[in-house]
């Protein structure tokens, strides 16, 4: 087994930041060659957890990216925030009905993650949010 590729970002609070870490994901992505249309899916996910993290966290945002190189490559990415916090329970999962008719097109962050990720793990509380996706591109 080869030692994984690892990558840290600090995200600051400015326009279009999040674009820098979906750039970091498909670079690392490559690298130990993740097929570019799981690296689409991947990028997708993180750009939505780090414009969350980045609304909603009141500060610079920590992404932590580790691409394992085994038989099947598989990427890891966390995305720590150090805002209020909030309860993953208590987030509705939105209705694609309901959306399509809604003025205001937000609330998918969570789910897409969820549906583009293979894990999702979230722990958060007053201080410290972690949202640490994996995906992996072999046979499951």
């Amino acid at each position: 087994m080869a030692e994984p590729m690892r990558q840290r970002l600090v995200l600051p609070r400015v326009a279009r930041a999040e674009l820098i870490a979906g750039d970091a994901v498909e670079e690392l992505g490559r690298r130990v060659g993740v097929p570019r249309d799981t690296l689409a899916e991947v990028k997708l996910a993180v750009v939505e957890a780090c414009l969350n993290a980045l609304e909603y966290g009141g500060g610079e945002v920590e992404v932590e990216l580790v691409a394992h190189r085994d038989e099947a490559p598989w990427l890891e990415v966390a995305v720590v925030d150090h805002g209020p916090g909030f309860n993953p329970e208590d987030q509705p999962r939105p209705v694609l009905a309901a959306k399509l008719h809604a003025l205001r097109k937000r609330g998918w962050g969570l789910e897409l993650i969820r549906r583009l990720m293979d894990e999702v793990e979230i722990t958060s509380r007053p201080g410290l949010t972690r949202i640490r996706m994996i995906r992996r591109t072999g046979g499951q």
